[in-house]
């Protein structure tokens, strides 16, 4: 895995933005309807290397200031007011703060996207950098 991405713009098209999904968002995920809207852009890997810790709550939380492992998640295209929406649910920025991130896409294209980071991470250190569904 390369260590630093030459990373397009997070806007998927004139008035769409990018955002990377890793826990309760993703598909089959108790929150995924908040992305019913919202176009799948497919599976993708962060970049740079973060740290998931699986909370008592029970959903991830995604650490910045840990370089463990790159993290797998999902990517979908939203407009404005659907991240406005996202922001309300992850009470960002009470619980979570969003991030622009660099995320490699399953074809291999390095991209853009926004990434929800916990602001007091919680809970136990997963093993690797993917969250399963309960």
């Amino acid at each position: 895995m390369k260590e630093s991405c030459n990373c397009r713009s997070n806007t998927a098209s004139d008035d769409r933005l990018v955002v990377f999904v890793y826990g309760t968002l993703k598909r089959g995920g108790s929150n995924h309807h908040w992305l019913a809207q919202a176009v799948c852009m497919g599976e993708g890997e962060t970049c740079e290397h973060y740290a998931l810790y699986q909370g008592a709550d029970p959903w991830p939380h995604l650490v910045e200031s840990e370089a463990r492992y790159p993290v797998q998640g999902e990517l979908y295209s939203v407009i404005p007011q659907e991240l406005a929406q996202l922001d309300e649910l992850e009470e960002c920025p009470q619980l979570y703060v969003r991030k622009e991130i660099a995320v490699r896409t399953a074809g291999n294209e390095e991209i853009r996207a926004w990434a929800y980071f916990s602001v007091r991470p919680e809970g136990d250190l997963l093993a690797d950098g993917s969250w399963n569904l309960p």
